[in-house]
């Protein structure tokens, strides 16, 4: 009973790291929160659509020993002086406090480096990043055939570590719901169009220590998203990341547990006395 009443206060202490109330919009960027709290990143309604960079990210850094994120998002609107295209995605991004908050526009999702109307922007480094990609890049090896795909990224470098293929396309078909999985070395991401996360991952890659990748224990967590010629609005919904690393008991119940495993032994001797005359 006293094991078990153990149990329940570890388990507790497997709280919540962050939701979006959580994530704060980068001044200077093109993300902003609108109504019932929802972050956007890009906005097709303005004049000047076109090549929009939008971040955001947690206030301070979280433990990602281990973890588990959860989030929907959706993207809609197009460019109608572009024949009503829409682009291009946003990213899930984990990185170093120290980093930089942004990449490039277009293709660059707000996460990569890369060069647009004669500038090179420079990537996000000590970073991963999950890429909900909606336009076909051939700079970055994007797949072909349908535009919208999923992609693991690393250090700010546009070329994913592996992807996948999305149907139906991300733009008008949301929202979205995303998880990303982190259990010390295998990172794992699915999507759905319903709230029901699929019972293996639909894209997974080893990347082995983040703390090595990021150059730290904690990480910023947030999203960046971007436009290019092709347009839209892109919005986070939700986000919930739990801490899934093992619980650890406090001292004062490693104590209690120490106490009564001491009195379980006491008693355990008391029964094994044999009766005297």
């Amino acid at each position: 009973m006293l094991l078990a009443c153990l149990g329940a206060t570890s388990q507790a202490q497997a709280d919540t790291l962050l939701t979006l109330d959580d994530i704060t919009p980068t001044s200077g960027s093109s993300a902003s929160k609108i109504s019932d709290g929802i972050l956007q990143l890009t906005d097709n309604s303005l004049s000047n659509r076109t090549y929009q960079i939008g971040s955001a990210y947690s206030s301070s850094a979280v433990d990602v020993s281990s973890f588990s994120a959860s989030f929907s998002f959706q993207f809609s609107g197009g460019n109608p002086n572009w024949n009503n295209k829409s682009a291009d995605g946003i990213v899930f991004v984990m990185k170093n406090a120290e980093s930089r908050t942004s990449g490039g526009p277009g293709g660059g999702l707000g996460y990569a480096s890369n060069t647009e109307n004669g500038i090179t922007y420079a990537g996000i480094n000590r970073s991963i990043g999950i890429e909900f990609d909606n336009w076909t890049n051939s700079t970055f090896s994007d797949p072909g055939g349908n535009v919208s795909h999923i992609g693991i990224d690393m250090n700010g470098n546009g070329r994913s570590l592996t992807t996948l293929n999305i149907s139906p396309a991300f733009n008008g078909n949301g929202p979205w719901y995303a998880w990303v999985d982190y259990d010390g070395s295998n990172l794992s991401v699915s999507v759905s169009t319903t709230n029901s996360k699929p019972g293996t991952a639909m894209l997974s890659y080893e990347i082995g220590s983040l703390e090595s990748i990021i150059g730290s224990p904690t990480a910023v967590i947030g999203f960046t998203g971007s436009t290019g010629l092709a347009t839209q609005t892109s919005q986070v919904l939700s986000l919930d990341i739990q801490n899934t690393s093992e619980p650890v008991p406090e001292p004062g119940a490693l104590a209690l547990l120490g106490t009564g495993a001491a009195i379980a032994i006491v008693r355990r001797n008391k029964m094994r006395l044999p009766e005297t005359c």
